[in-house]
């Protein structure tokens, strides 16, 4: 709230200008003032820490010319930002209405207008502006990045792809990681509705894009998985590049899957091993200690654990082996393990798995879009002690 006030102060400062103008002609004219006698009531409602009174007042009172447009384009945008879109849109609408507006003014205004509309979810109003700006030049590229930003919402990825050629063209900057993810955004919701042809066309359009892209070659995996070829589902996960190794923390289940309809458990310790060795997380390592455990017993893969931990400490992987433990332990010790495993349990249960490199947001599922920066391929595996 003192922030608004502060904010309001050069404000109500430019109204007292305006309204003695005012009042002093409407003075000369009928000999009162009904515009300075409005002005102390708002003045009145700042001063008693009512801002949202004091703003009505003077909104209401402020003509709209040449001179106040900028003004009234200010207010809207400070009623935005706090969030009362209702409020902005009121104040960008009636600028709209106004017959005598200059085209310049009008199209400002139409622009604040339309990013009322897109704060308020309102995505095909907001849309229908930023198509209209489209053809100004002043506002062309502001109208294309808010319509990216909407058909992203919207989830109109032909659209989105379209916008993101065009801002490329327009700015010389690469959008291909961009466009790539658009692309397997495409291929998800063919292939979440089994139409693997679809599918496969639009992963083809996105790795040829970007042919060492990680989720491409995720997505080139659950294909060959829907489609039932196994052993290219293998081969996919093998293409992963070694900084990407340790997305294969989300392919655990289907590695499992595919060695289980090939009936090849050795095979499955191999591929698990190599890719530990390849630097995959404590995922892939529980997957392969679990799986030694199934052919061995709990010793081969209590001490397949400890010596990864040796070389990469795991908090994760730690649990795991007190797990063992307690399997493997007399009653007296079994107490000790229980209570050294609950409270692991609990610190392993509040850390995040995936951080995003550009903003920090942090949880336990990967995000392809960043639900609070909104990048694309920004979210990672968290590595060390407390991750992978």
């Amino acid at each position: 709230m003192p922030e608004l006030l502060l904010l309001l102060l050069p404000v109500a400062w430019y109204f007292g200008y305006r309204v003695g103008l005012r009042a002093l002609n409407e003075k000369r004219a009928s000999g009162q003032s009904p515009t300075l006698r409005n002005y102390f009531v708002g003045l009145n409602y700042l001063l008693n820490e009512q801002p949202d009174k004091a703003i009505d007042t003077f909104v209401e009172m402020l003509t709209v010319d040449s001179e106040t447009v900028e003004t009234h384009l200010a207010l809207g945008n400070l009623f935005r930002r706090r969030g009362e879109t209702d409020r902005a849109i009121r104040i960008h609408q009636n600028l709209i209405a106004r017959p005598s507006l200059a085209a310049d003014h009008r199209k400002l205004a139409l622009l604040e207008l339309g990013q009322d509309y897109l704060s308020a979810g309102w995505f095909d109003r907001a849309e229908s502006i930023f198509q209209e700006l489209l053809s100004d030049p002043k506002h062309k590229l502001t109208s294309s990045r808010q319509l990216l930003t909407i058909y992203q919402q919207m989830g109109d990825w032909p659209q989105a792809i379209q916008v993101a050629e065009q801002l490329q063209a327009a700015t010389g900057q690469s959008q291909i990681e961009m466009i790539a993810h658009f692309h397997c955004e495409m291929a998800e919701a063919a292939l979440a509705a089994n139409n693997l042809k679809s599918a496969q066309q639009s992963l083809k359009k996105a790795m040829s894009l970007n042919g060492q892209f990680v989720r491409g070659s995720l997505l080139s995996a659950e294909l060959a998985f829907a489609s039932g070829d196994y052993r290219e589902t293998l081969k996919a996960y093998r293409r992963l590049k070694p900084e990407d190794i340790p997305y294969l923390a989300e392919a655990v289940g289907r590695i499992d899957a595919c060695f289980d309809q090939l009936k090849d458990p050795k095979a499955k310790i191999e591929f698990l091993r190599e890719c530990v060795e390849q630097g995959a997380g404590v995922t892939v390592l529980l997957a392969l200690a679990e799986a030694v455990r199934t052919q061995d017993g709990d010793k081969a893969a209590g001490l397949l654990i400890m010596e990864q931990l040796r070389r990469r400490p795991s908090l994760r992987g730690l649990y795991r082996l007190v797990e063992l433990f307690i399997a493997n332990s007399d009653n007296k010790t079994r107490d000790y393990l229980e209570m050294l495993g609950d409270i692991m349990s609990t610190l392993i249960a509040k850390r995040p798995i995936y951080r995003c490199s550009s903003c920090g947001f942090a949880g336990k599922t990967l995000y392809w879009h960043c639900p609070s920066c909104k990048s694309w391929g920004t979210h990672k595996p968290i590595q060390g002690l407390e991750g992978e």
